[in-house]
């Protein structure tokens, strides 16, 4: 049974989550800059200063969608036996490959985020500020395993999350599908590839 107190962060994790995806649709439908935050408050059913307890701005709203399978792509990497570089790229094609409507929906959300990001400079700072405290993380659970000093932890780390970031830039330019050749995963492993550290 759920305390009362997970309940309340369940709920405003629900919260977060619906704000946020109302964000992301009317960026893509009429782009960044021509949404306001009471308009995502209204559409999310929610009051505008309900709105700014979530999020300082209208930008930061679609946080929670950029942060794509980030609690997931974390989960798998802590279950790695063995060398974590060798198998990252294994990781990256799972988690980068939905296989459910869920996660195909969740993706595909973030595409027409991903292609603004040229032209909505606060935008692209959140999105750099979810790659940056992922790639924070990683580097934790990297070092938690004890194989890498820091140094080493924040390479592999590095190599992974861009590996990730330019896969769904690059992807999100394009007209690729979700699987095959040119696919967030097709092209992040490609990446991690060219990034990895060799020892």
């Amino acid at each position: 049974m759920q305390t009362p107190l997970g309940l309340m962060s369940r709920r405003k994790a629900e919260t977060a989550r619906e704000i946020a995806a109302e964000a992301s649709r009317l960026f893509a439908d009429r782009g960044v800059a021509q949404v306001t935050a009471a308009e995502i408050a209204e559409a999310a059913g929610v009051s505008l200063r309900t709105f700014y307890r979530y999020f300082p701005t209208k930008e930061d709203a679609v946080a929670p969608e950029l942060e794509v399978g980030a609690a997931r792509w974390q989960a798998a990497l802590r279950e790695v036996d063995g060398d974590l570089a060798a198998a990252v790229p294994g990781v990256i094609r799972t988690m980068l490959t939905p296989t459910t409507a869920e996660e195909e929906a969740s993706i595909t959300r973030i595409r027409p985020l991903l292609r603004a990001l040229a032209e909505d400079r606060d935008l692209r700072a959140v999105w750099h500020r979810v790659n940056h405290e992922s790639e924070e993380t990683l580097v934790a659970l990297i070092q938690e395993r004890g194989d890498r000093d820091r140094f080493g932890a924040r390479v592999l780390a590095a190599a992974a999350t861009e590996a990730i970031r330019i896969g769904l830039e690059e992807w999100a330019e394009s007209d690729a599908g979700l699987s095959g050749k040119g696919s967030p995963a097709d092209v992040a492993v490609r990446v991690f590839a060219a990034l990895a550290p060799r020892s």
